[in-house]
């Protein structure tokens, strides 16, 4: 579906004021419909430089052809076309992922015994594991990244945390993700009670409830909580963290188009893969 941003710049594409239609192709795990008023994918995991452009005259459509690169590995639900590899407006603090919860890349710890995290491949979409919290009837699991160094400071309150995880049933009480500079200084975002389902949940940083005297430039930390209620254990899986730069306008880094896939595409890491974008074209 193009977007009205893509309408927009098609148009002046077609009057020359800018070079090509898209020049790359981004690829993510969000199960969102399409609409006219998208402005970027729902969670997006990857993007790909648009190598090959041509036509489809018995369909009439323009095939825009990349390549997933072989470091990603998992299940692509959407993608999306956009005018430019990246908004250069951004600066250093673009949109980007955060944390794909993948053992292999990172390490987690129980943050009370200090025992390696739980890891599950069930209802992960982003990468082939996910982090996995099943706390018993009315107690609470938390894990932690330590030792890791983000600078979020040039974000600003309106540009978002979107946060990608997996809840089994309806007994999940509350989910915290914690951003500090240390134990006791730090930034949290509480998403309450859950229904199942998998979850790509949007909070914009300046809501965050802020505890002692955290710094964004400095936080040395995540924590993910998971709390069950009175009725049984809850099984939540942590799949992944990104933020949005959502205040940085720029007419020329936009998307173009976004489409849901039919059928969910599992991407195998260790090969470089083919992805392709068509665009109806009616003249």
């Amino acid at each position: 579906m193009i977007t009205v941003n893509g309408k927009t710049y098609i148009k002046r594409y077609l009057a020359g004021i800018v070079p090509s239609i898209a020049r790359s192709i981004a690829f993510g795990t969000g199960g969102a419909a399409e609409n006219v008023g998208d402005t970027k994918l729902q969670f997006e995991v990857g993007r790909s430089q648009v190598r090959l452009v041509s036509y489809d005259f018995t369909s009439n459509k323009l095939i825009f052809k990349a390549d997933v690169d072989s470091t990603f590995g998992g299940t692509i639900y959407e993608v999306g076309l956009f005018s430019s590899n990246a908004n250069q407006s951004n600066g250093q603090y673009s949109s980007r992922l955060i944390t794909t919860f993948d053992s292999m890349r990172e390490f987690w710890l129980d943050a009370t015994t200090a025992v390696p995290a739980v890891w599950t491949t069930a209802n992960t979409r982003i990468g082939t594991e996910s982090l996995s919290h099943t706390p018993s009837v009315s107690t609470s699991k938390t894990d932690v990244a330590s030792g890791m160094f983000l600078d979020l400071s040039g974000y600003s309150g309106a540009d978002r945390f979107v946060f990608a995880y997996n809840v089994g049933n309806t007994n999940t009480a509350n989910i915290k993700f914690r951003f500090g500079s240390d134990a006791s200084n730090y930034y949290e975002f509480a998403l309450g009670t859950q229904t199942a389902g998998y979850k790509i949940i949007e909070v914009t940083k300046g809501a965050a409830t802020v505890t002692g005297t955290p710094s964004w430039a400095n936080i040395t930390e995540i924590r993910v909580t998971t709390t069950s209620g009175a009725v049984g254990a809850s099984a939540v899986n942590f799949d992944g963290i990104r933020i949005e730069d959502s205040d940085t306008i720029n007419q020329d880094a936009v998307m173009v188009s976004r489409e849901l896939l039919s059928t969910p595409f599992v991407k195998t890491e260790g090969k470089i893969q083919e992805i392709e974008f068509s665009l109806d074209v009616s003249v």
